[in-house]
This record gives C-alpha cells, sequence and structure tokens, in this order.
C-alpha cells in the first residue's frame, strides 16, 4: 500500500503498489493502494495496473482490478481468461475533491502467487 505523493509543480500526485503476491492462504482481494484523503481539488486519475507470468491461464483464473471512490466501487475488471494485451490496458476516472480511493487486486485460488501492482498518477483540474 502507498502514499500519495505530491510532485513539486503541486499540480499532480502518484502512487504505486510495488509488487504484491500471495499465497495459498490469499484472500479473495489484496488491497494496492489506499489514499485516505486525495486532497482539496477535483483530480482525473489515469490507473495503471500490471500483472506477472500467471501460474493457471484457465478460464476463470485471471486477476484484476476494483476501484472504489468513497467506499463505493466504480470499476471493476476481471477477464474470464487471461491473454496477453491484460498487461497493457490503463482507465482514466474523475475522482472529487477530498475521496478516499482505494484500488484492489482481484485474486483467483489458481493464481494466489502471481504478481500484481498497480501504480497511478492523479491530475488536479
Amino acid at each position: 500500500m502507498s502514499a500519495q505523493t505530491l510532485l513539486s509543480t503541486g499540480d499532480k500526485y502518484f502512487s504505486y503498489s510495488g509488487e504484491k503476491f500471495g499465497d495459498v492462504s490469499a484472500p479473495a482481494t489484496i488491497q494496492l493502494i489506499l489514499l485516505p484523503n486525495t486532497g482539496l481539488r477535483d483530480s482525473l486519475v489515469q490507473i495503471m495496473p500490471y500483472f506477472g507470468q500467471p501460474v493457471s491461464t484457465g478460464a476463470l483464473e485471471a486477476l484484476g482490478i476494483k476501484i472504489k471512490i468513497n467506499d463505493v466501487s466504480i470499476f471493476n475488471s476481471q477477464q474470464v481468461q487471461w491473454t496477453d494485451h491484460e498487461n497493457n490496458y490503463s482507465t482514466q476516472i474523475f475522482v472529487p475533491r477530498q475521496s478516499k480511493l482505494e484500488v484492489i487486486s482481484l485474486n483467483t485460488s489458481g493464481n494466489n502467487t502471481q504478481i500484481r501492482g498497480v501504480n497511478a498518477i492523479g491530475y488536479y483540474l
């Protein structure tokens, strides 16, 4: 879990999780980023998840992410099956000022040990 870091210009911030992975006892979700308060201005946030090589490439074994703002799920992406292009997507979301922002990894039993992480950059509006 990473904290929000304001860039020197004051108009952007970033956060990153680093590489996370579980073991056979991994829960259904793993928290990657938690920003308790995004700041005093609205922001446009780009979320860029990444995933390592899967252990299992079977149906219903792909990892995914869920994004929550103020404990409300606003984005949920988990593919039915792992594909090479899964590593190359990002999404942009509007985050109101002083919001709680959370990015969660959606886990599967076949890929508990698969590396996953997320990078985020927020642009104050």
